[in-house]
């Protein structure tokens, strides 16, 4: 078991479905065992400078990022209470209310630590903009139709060019996100790689790359088209231009992703991707 928290902050869009009737059923539980340090349905609280133990996120999994991007460098822990349709990164869900939450509270729940995605944009030499993901950062088209070159160069060497709509770099957790829908392989959470995804490749032996961590890797944008973005999250956006180098690293910055006690990953995938098929020995 881990440490119950003793302070905790609530989060989330009041404008999205169901929340800010899921919190009011909530709170009551979370004042049996827990400070409540603020309730912030605005998303306007610096939370990185907020004391608290925990930070719960009732939404779905891009108010999960939203708040971790929100966090910044501080490492409090992150609970989502999936509200929309998919959250492969909640952990509970309205139905779990109240008793999985209070287990929660109560310290049963683990930690996963996961590393983020370093991205940075250069222009002629000069860094113009660094952020971080949790799941991905994508470079793609706006909404001209028109193939993007993007050279990809690994550890300094020229590799390959990807002709297509796009190119989505993600982490492993964000492996079951946009990557997955473009093709790109599921990879276990933990595991110390970057995952590069086309998007709508062609010549179609453009395949998606699963890359050590310990690799340099930039894509340069081809010179020609116009309206190229690189998309971080899906929250953060940068225009690109030709010969603009987007550089990638697995940080050392990390986010904490509070697991419920019963939580197992293979059963999540069944479960969120709807496998089927004979399970027996």
């Amino acid at each position: 078991m881990a440490q119950a928290p003793k302070k905790v902050i609530v989060t989330g869009d009041k404008t999205k479905p169901k929340v800010a009737e899921t919190v009011e059923r909530a709170l009551p539980v979370l004042r049996e065992t827990a400070e409540v340090e603020a309730v912030d349905l605005d998303e306007q609280l610096p939370l990185e400078s907020v004391k608290a133990d925990m930070v719960l996120v009732f939404g779905g999994d891009g108010a999960i990022l939203k708040t971790v991007r929100r966090l910044g460098t501080s490492p409090m822990p992150v609970c989502g209470i999936n509200l929309g349709k998919v959250g492969f990164l909640a952990t509970l869900t309205d139905e779990d209310l109240p008793k999985k939450l209070r287990a929660v509270l109560h310290g049963e729940f683990t930690i996963a630590s996961a590393r983020m995605l370093g991205c940075s944009v250069r222009r002629n030499g000069v860094v113009i903009h660094q952020s971080h993901a949790v799941n991905d950062a994508v470079v793609s088209r706006g909404a001209l139709s028109r193939i993007i070159p993007i050279h990809v160069l690994i550890d300094g060497e020229k590799i390959t060019t990807y002709n297509g709509d796009g190119l989505i770099a993600s982490t492993p957790l964000g492996s079951t996100a946009h990557s997955l829908s473009a093709g790109g392989p599921i990879v276990e959470p933990g595991a110390e790689v970057i995952i590069l995804t086309p998007i709508c490749p062609h010549p179609l032996s453009n395949r998606p790359l699963v890359l050590s961590s310990s690799r340099r890797i930039e894509l340069e944008v081809g010179e020609g088209p116009e309206g190229v973005a690189l998309t971080v999250d899906g929250q953060v956006f940068r225009e690109l231009r030709g010969g603009d180098i987007v550089a990638l690293v697995l940080s050392s910055q990390r986010f904490n992703l509070v697991r419920a006690s019963d939580y197992n990953y293979f059963r999540t995938l069944r479960e969120k991707l709807g496998w089927s098929g004979h399970l027996g020995g």
